[in-house]
């Protein structure tokens, strides 16, 4: 009997989730006139980050796409933190003390 519920990757870290361990990212916020067709799924730790780090209008100028993200200077501790961690472990992240 196949998987009900196959595991996908966070297209951040990497990390290997089922489907419903993923959250829809918007590469444009929908703030900043994002659609649903420009979506990635991302874990829940990975989204939670990525909102404490950035703000809406940064996201949509400078980390409009999750290659960008993957790029960025003030995620690369985080993501190679995480990308150590188990899917199963989820811990709070901090705001940031200044957005960029």
């Amino acid at each position: 009997m196949p998987d009900p519920s196959p595991e996908l990757p966070c297209r951040l870290c990497g990390r290997s989730f089922p489907r419903s361990g993923l959250t829809r990212h918007h590469g444009l916020p929908k703030s900043k006139g994002g659609t649903a067709d420009a979506v990635e799924l991302v874990c829940g730790q990975c989204h939670t980050m990525i909102h404490a780090t950035f703000t809406n209008e940064t996201l949509a100028t400078v980390y409009p796409t999750v290659a960008d993200l993957r790029a960025a200077p003030e995620l690369a501790g985080f993501i190679r933190w995480v990308r150590k961690q188990p899917a199963s472990r989820r811990t709070r992240n901090e705001p940031r003390k200044r957005k960029v």
